[in-house]
């Protein structure tokens, strides 16, 4: 069972995103172990090191002479709790505790600014506009947010209808991952329970 949870797109430290509230999920055996091993986030040193942990299996030996020089240092200096190098292999043991199921952003009504802002979160998670009481004039802009993938919500009084549905971010990458542990570490701030991070 994941948790669910909100923050705010301002804690989360990842250069110059715009404003948004960010759905996530929690993985709670991944959050729990992490705690138990003393690390919060997971920055991989960048996206080097993210690629390199999403090259490995999780939980498996693989043997060093597999890896490039470049991932063979990285996994030589990752904490224990992130991977373990023993007799010649290395097993992964972080996987994502944290994954943004959407960024959605309030806008006055649908147009260029608010499908630019929104198309910014479109290589880390799933993307949404909400717009207030008033459907869009014409059908086009609403047809250009379905096309790019991003949701359309339309708040009248109490109730939110639906104009468009977000579509999953594509793929997983590691500039996403990394994303994602800049998202964990805003909730760990949020729930008072933060610890350092680790690369």
């Amino acid at each position: 069972m994941t948790l669910t949870h909100t923050i705010a797109s301002e804690t989360v430290a990842y250069g110059g995103l715009p404003s948004a509230i960010l759905h996530v999920e929690i993985d709670p055996a991944e959050h729990a172990r992490r705690q138990a091993a003393g690390i919060g986030a997971v920055s991989g040193y960048g996206f080097g090191g993210l690629a390199t942990l999403g090259t490995l299996p999780t939980d498996l030996p693989v043997p060093l002479a597999a890896l490039t020089p470049a991932q063979r240092d990285y996994v030589s200096q990752a904490p224990a709790g992130i991977c373990t190098v023993s007799r010649g292999h290395v097993t992964r043991h972080a996987i994502r505790a944290c994954r943004v199921t959407l960024a959605e952003l309030t806008a006055p009504t649908l147009g260029q600014l608010a499908f630019d802002t929104a198309d910014r979160y479109r290589p880390f998670t799933a993307a949404a506009v909400r717009i207030a009481r008033r459907r869009p004039r014409t059908d086009d802009w609403l047809h250009r947010f379905v096309r790019a993938g991003i949701g359309v919500f339309l708040s009248d009084d109490d109730r939110t209808v639906t104009l468009a549905r977000p579509r999953p971010c594509p793929r997983a990458t590691p500039e996403s991952w990394w994303f994602a542990e800049a998202a964990y570490t805003a909730y760990l701030h949020h729930t008072g329970q933060a610890l350092p991070d680790r690369s």
